[in-house]
């Protein structure tokens, strides 16, 4: 039997030309448009908790909202080619923007436990793209590892979230500072959330000297004002 290809937001089948979204639902996602825009929701999050050059990411989410098929695709799914198109659509919004290249792009890691358990890193997976799109950079999936078994943040208020992940990250090596030094580091994700993720990683790499952090993910959760 041949299963036809289907949208992975509204379920239409999709035409031969379309990839993985329809193309009215290609058209009506809810971009961020974050990569043009200084002081955006998600650099305001982070504000006095980390010292970030950028933060963008590609569309918001919402649980009221059928794009969240997306991340749930790429995250319990398996949908690997999906996560990778995500990164690479990020990155040609983002090539055009000096500020934004980085010299090399990390994803953040999962624990080996969950890895194995999943079989892949959804981050690794949408950085690969998005690398690709900005021209082949490097991803370097060994600089950072994570070094506690947290639980899933899914269902977590902000306060449970930063505890969670408080100290689980750490250089993998003492060698690892050289490459660091000085850097331009772009760390990837699947979605922001509260950035308790995004500080325990900067709270890492900020001992580096010189070592200059963005970040980039798919998602944004969209905070009340």
């Amino acid at each position: 039997m041949i299963w036809p290809r289907r949208c992975v937001v509204c379920g239409k089948i999709l035409d031969v030309d379309e990839c993985h979204l329809c193309a009215e639902c290609l058209a009506d996602m809810p971009l961020t448009y974050f990569w043009s825009w200084r002081n955006n929701p998600a650099e305001r999050i982070l504000w006095g908790r980390t010292y970030l050059e950028n933060v963008v990411s590609l569309f918001f989410y919402s649980r009221d909202n059928d794009y969240k098929e997306l991340l749930h695709a790429v995250k319990y799914g398996g949908d690997m080619q999906l996560g990778r198109w995500l990164g690479s659509i990020l990155g040609r919004y983002m090539r055009d923007i000096p500020a934004l290249m980085p010299d090399f792009i990390v994803p953040v890691p999962l624990h080996w436990r969950r890895k194995w358990k999943r079989g892949y890193n959804q981050a690794e997976v949408i950085a690969g793209g998005l690398a690709e799109a900005l021209g082949g950079l490097r991803v370097e999936t060994g600089l950072l590892r994570r070094t506690g078994y947290s639980k899933s943040q899914t269902r977590m208020q902000t306060g449970n979230k930063w505890e969670n992940v408080s100290g689980s990250f750490s250089l993998s090596s003492e060698a690892d500072v050289d490459k660091l030094r000085g850097a331009h580091v772009m760390l990837v994700d699947d979605v922001l959330t509260t950035g308790a993720t995004v500080e325990a990683c900067w709270d890492v790499l900020s001992l580096v000297p010189d070592v200059r952090v963005s970040y980039a993910s798919i998602a944004f959760v969209q905070h009340p004002v």
